[in-house]
């Protein structure tokens, strides 16, 4: 696509649909137009305008996958993975002042509330093998190790 008419309509419509990172954005355009140029001025116009705004973007996203149930690390990899820059990220972040262990905590009990690990009833061995999966989970989510054994503390005393 070459009209730049055509182009900023496009761009118009897929922004009223969601917010998109600068570099989500400059993907998606670079599959429709192959006019670099094109593109570039395209999304120094809209930023300009503030219709693309990766500071909007980072607050809907953290808010998103903190539902979700993520944690800080799995946030910030993703977050890495969309093209912003780990320094603004951490900073956002670390400004909203989130308890990650009582975020491991809630991912934990939505997850197993209704598993309880007790060591008679299932066995030493898949006690063990149980309690390697829980952690697997947790990791996986982006928790770290201590925020992980917190949240297990109350299902476990035999961390």
């Amino acid at each position: 696509m070459t009209d730049p008419a055509k182009l900023r309509a496009r761009g118009l419509y897929w922004l009223g649909r969601q917010e998109y990172s600068i570099h989500d954005f400059r993907v998606k355009l670079e599959k429709v137009c192959e006019n670099i140029e094109l593109t570039e001025a395209l999304i120094t116009d809209f930023v300009s305008r503030d219709w693309l705004n990766e500071q909007r973007y980072l607050e809907g996203f953290v808010r998103i996958k903190l539902s979700m149930g993520l944690g800080c690390q799995r946030i910030q990899q993703e977050l890495k993975q969309h093209g912003l820059k780990s320094d603004v990220t951490n900073l956002y972040i670390e400004s909203l002042e989130i308890d990650w262990f009582e975020q491991a905590k809630s991912t934990y009990e939505r997850k197993f509330a209704n598993k309880p690990m007790d060591i008679d009833q299932l066995g030493k061995d898949k006690f063990y093998k149980e309690k390697a999966k829980r952690y697997r989970y947790m990791s996986y989510r982006g928790f770290k190790p201590d925020e992980i054994k917190y949240s297990m503390e109350n299902q476990s005393d035999d961390w």
